[in-house]
């Protein structure tokens, strides 16, 4: 697990591609969808993102 936080809502491309399973694509699809109030407005923003990505990203130090 992340020592470090990163909310998705306010961290840069870079950072985001620090969290796990977070490549450039990815990184860019939460850049474009922003803002999020929960990572179910995550997942219906960003239909790819799967619970278990989701569950990886909250685990490696995301938060929103």
């Amino acid at each position: 697990m992340a020592s470090k936080k990163v909310n998705i809502n306010s961290a840069s491309k870079e950072e985001l591609m620090n969290l796990r399973m977070m490549g450039d694509t990815r990184a860019e699809y939460l850049l474009e969808n922003r803002p999020y109030k929960s990572w179910d407005d995550v997942k219906n923003k960003v239909p790819s993102f799967s619970d278990q990505m989701i569950e990886d990203l909250k685990k490696s130090g995301a938060t929103i």
